[in-house]
């Protein structure tokens, strides 16, 4: 931790990290929420995901393969413009087209294409090698805060400043964001692919983009760390559209107040698991035991809150409640952090920028279908039921990793 405070170049990228986690958690808040309020309907707020994903299927893989290209300092910069600038002129129109939001969405999600993965890899540039758990653990707890602050705080600013003014106040964390990527270094990059005409450039960089994708296929030890992630963030934006409809029917409240009741004993469990996890991983704690703990530890939260939650009295319901949230937070980093390092530590650098811009592309892909299922399953059947297929699916996927790493076992031996 000390070698990270002291990396400059690390704590630009941090600073760029937070201010983006907050505009976009902000942001997502208030549109899904006043959806909600004005249609009434977890259908039409799970479309928000939709018109997020439409951009990342369509040119998620072109620009996962340009991260690898150009300067990723440069990239970052204009994406956090491109950004605020969005938001900022959204804060003024918002209130005369309802469906405007949607747009806004898409739009921010095109950009956005291209910021996560070129951040993701850049990390991998600025921080050495054995800091990697440290660096991860600390962007992974600086999400969660930002998801708290956000969350918690997004209602509240609503209620208090409108719906303009936090909007106006997000774009600045995107400008802020911008000035942070300023003073990071500069890559050495191929640059622009070179050919004899642009038919070629073209193809060549079709070649460049099907590389990506042929090296996770073909390396397993790629492969099913990234099927994993993807399941976790399919699994968690499902959570996120649905919060107006757990808020409501699970924690009875309304659904601006999810944010200090839902995300911030989620979040502190986060927090206090992210400071578990990065300790196991400096005594050489197996990840694999780190991460089926972990999933355990997810069913069971939910479950608990699907089948346990509705038959305890109310107050003593409410207590069971946090801890349950607690426990799923600390759960879901105690899988995703030991995860996202390791296939950080596989993958080379050379090719960081392509697997992980075609982590986010093919989970905003894969998470449409899920999102829309199970805002239909919360609006016909109710929250619970939606939770609790949530936790069969966590359930199997441990049984899943236990059958494998028997079956492993059983090879070896």
């Amino acid at each position: 931790m000390k070698r990270l405070i002291k990396n400059k170049y690390f704590l630009a990228l941090f600073g760029s990290q937070v201010s983006s986690l907050l505009t976009i958690n902000l942001l997502n808040f208030l549109v899904i929420v006043r959806i909600f309020e004005q249609t009434n309907s977890s259908i039409a707020s799970s479309f928000i995901w939709v018109a997020y994903a439409v951009p990342a299927i369509v040119v998620g893989p072109f620009a996962a393969a340009a991260v690898d290209i150009f300067d990723r300092r440069k990239i970052l910069i204009f994406s956090n413009l491109g950004q605020a600038l969005i938001v900022f002129f959204y804060a003024f129109f918002y209130s005369r087209f309802l469906y405007l939001s949607y747009g806004v969405i898409s739009v921010y999600s095109l950009i956005n294409q291209l910021y996560v993965p070129a951040e993701t890899a850049f990390l991998t540039k600025v921080v050495k090698k054995e800091d990697l758990v440290a660096a991860n653990s600390v962007f992974f707890v600086s999400q969660q805060c930002a998801t708290i602050v956000a969350f918690g705080l997004a209602g509240i600013a609503n209620e208090l400043l409108g719906f303009k003014v936090t909007a106006i106040v997000a774009s600045l964390f995107l400008f802020a964001a911008a000035a942070a990527t300023y003073f990071l270094p500069t890559q050495k990059t191929p640059g622009l692919i070179h050919g004899e005409n642009w038919e070629e450039k073209v193809w060549k960089f079709l070649s460049h983009m099907k590389g990506g994708f042929e090296f996770i296929r073909k390396n397993s030890v790629i492969l099913y760390p990234f099927i994993f992630l993807v399941w976790l963030q399919v699994s968690m934006s499902v959570l996120v559209v649905n919060l107006p409809a757990i808020a409501t029917e699970i924690v009875l409240t309304k659904p601006a107040l999810a944010g200090p009741l839902v995300v911030l004993p989620a979040g502190a469990g986060a927090i206090i698991g992210t400071l578990v996890v990065t300790k196991l991983a400096q005594r050489k704690f197996r990840k694999k035991v780190i991460i089926q703990t972990g999933l355990i530890t997810l069913t069971s939260a939910f479950l608990g809150v699907s089948i346990l939650l509705p038959i305890l009295p109310f107050w003593i319901g409410r207590f069971v409640l946090v801890i349950l949230f607690v426990g799923a937070g600390g759960a879901f980093v105690s899988t995703l952090v030991p995860t996202i390092t390791f296939l950080q530590e596989k993958t080379p650098k050379e090719m960081a920028g392509r697997v992980f811009g075609n982590f986010w592309f093919v989970t905003t892909a894969l998470t449409v279908l899920p999102v829309i299922f199970a805002a239909t399953i919360t609006e016909l059947l109710g929250a619970r039921l939606m939770l609790m297929g949530l936790g069969l699916a966590t359930l199997f996927v441990y049984l899943v990793s236990e059958y494998h790493i028997v079956r492993k076992q059983i090879i070896t031996n």
